[in-house]
C-alpha cells in the first residue's frame, strides 16, 4: 500500500517508520519544515496542515503507543458503537510492559491482560471487555455499570454469558455482585436498571409469580413492547422511568384498553414504587394474580417487609 492509501486508511496519520518506507528523511524533514505535514506525537505525522478530528487523534494515539496499544473505555464504547458521543480524551490501554509515556489528550492504561477487536481499522478492546471496564472505572455507579450492560446486551449483540465470562476474570470488580445479580435479568430481555431493580426488589424478593420480559404484543393497531407479562394469570405490569413515557399517556391509555378488552390486566409502576415503595407494589401484583387464580404464596423480603401488612390493608 502506497503511502497516500496508508495515511487515507489511518484517518490522515502515518508514522515515521511508514512515511520512511516511501520517502527519504530528507523529505520527511521538508514536509515538516513547510508545514503541509504536522508532528502529532514523537514519529507520528499527520499528512496534511487541517485540525485534527478525534478519528485522527485516535490513530495516532495508537501509532505512537505500538501495535499492542488498544482504544479503550469511552474510545472503544464509541468506536463500538456503545455510546454515541465522541469522548474528549483518546482512552487508550497498552500492555503493562510498554515503555512509553502519557501525551496531552490522551489517557493511558497499562494492563497485564487485554482482549481485542478492530473496528474502522483501530484496535479497540473487545464489546465484553469493553463493558465491563466501563463498569469497573472510580465515578461507575451501580446502575451505570447495570445500565452499560443492558444496553450492550439488547442493542449491540453482545450476550450476557460473554459479559459474565468477562466477569469471572475480574474478581475486584467494583460492582461485582450487582452484576452477578443483573446479568441473567438483562439476558431474559431487560433493558433498563428500574427494570432489572422491579425483578430483583419486587417479584423475586417477594416470591411473585415468573413473568416474562420484552414481549412483543399487538394492541390499540400496532406491536409494541410489554416490560414484564404473566400469560397464566392474563396480568401485565408496566414499570416506567421518570421520562420513559413521557408525553405517551394517551397512547398508553390506549393500550391499556386494548389488552383489558383481551381480559388481560395492566398494572403501571413508577421508579419510585420501585425504589420507595416495593413491598405495597408487590403485595398489590399478588393480589391481583391471585384474584386471577394464582395459588403460590408472598414472602417477606426480610424483616419488617410490609407486603403482608399491605395486602391484609387491601383485603
Amino acid at each position: 500500500m502506497d503511502l497516500s492509501r496508508l495515511a487515507a486508511a489511518q484517518f490522515g496519520i502515518v508514522s515515521r517508520a511508514q512515511a520512511l518506507a516511501e520517502r527519504s528523511a530528507e523529505a520527511v524533514r521538508w514536509k515538516l519544515a513547510r508545514g503541509s505535514w504536522q508532528r502529532v506525537h514523537p514519529g507520528v505525522y499527520a499528512v496534511h496542515d487541517q485540525p485534527l478530528g478525534w478519528f485522527a487523534r485516535a490513530s495516532a494515539a495508537l501509532l505512537y503507543y505500538g501495535d499492542d496499544a488498544a482504544l479503550s473505555l469511552e474510545s472503544a464504547a464509541f468506536i463500538l458503537g456503545l455510546a454515541s458521543r465522541q469522548p474528549q480524551l483518546v482512552h487508550v490501554d497498552v500492555p503493562a510492559n510498554a515503555g512509553r509515556q502519557r501525551r496531552p489528550a490522551t489517557r493511558v492504561r497499562r494492563r497485564h491482560r487485554l482482549l481485542t477487536v478492530s473496528r474502522r481499522g483501530l484496535l479497540v478492546t473487545a464489546p465484553a471487555f469493553t463493558v465491563i471496564d466501563l463498569g469497573d472505572t472510580p465515578t461507575a455507579s451501580r446502575e451505570d455499570a447495570i445500565a452499560t450492560a443492558a444496553r450492550a446486551v439488547q442493542r449491540h449483540r453482545t450476550t450476557a454469558e460473554e459479559l459474565m465470562a468477562e466477569l469471572e476474570q475480574r474478581r475486584s470488580h467494583r460492582h461485582r455482585r450487582a452484576l452477578e445479580l443483573s446479568l441473567g435479568i438483562v439476558a431474559e430481555g431487560a433493558e433498563s436498571v428500574l427494570e432489572v431493580d422491579f425483578v430483583i426488589r419486587v417479584v423475586q424478593a417477594h416470591g411473585l409469580p415468573e413473568m416474562r420480559m420484552a414481549v412483543a404484543d399487538r394492541a390499540a393497531g400496532r406491536t409494541i413492547r410489554r416490560d414484564f407479562v404473566d400469560a397464566a394469570h392474563r396480568l401485565v405490569v408496566e414499570v416506567d422511568g421518570r421520562a420513559a413515557h413521557e408525553g405517551s399517556r394517551g397512547a398508553d391509555i390506549r393500550r391499556d384498553r386494548a389488552t383489558a378488552a383481551r381480559d388481560v390486566v395492566t398494572l403501571r409502576a413508577e421508579w419510585v414504587d420501585v425504589y420507595y415503595a416495593a413491598c405495597q407494589l408487590a403485595a398489590e401484583i399478588f393480589a391481583t394474580a391471585r384474584g386471577r387464580g394464582y395459588r403460590g404464596e408472598l414472602w417477606p423480603c426480610g424483616p419488617g417487609c410490609e407486603a403482608a401488612r399491605s395486602l391484609r390493608r387491601s383485603a
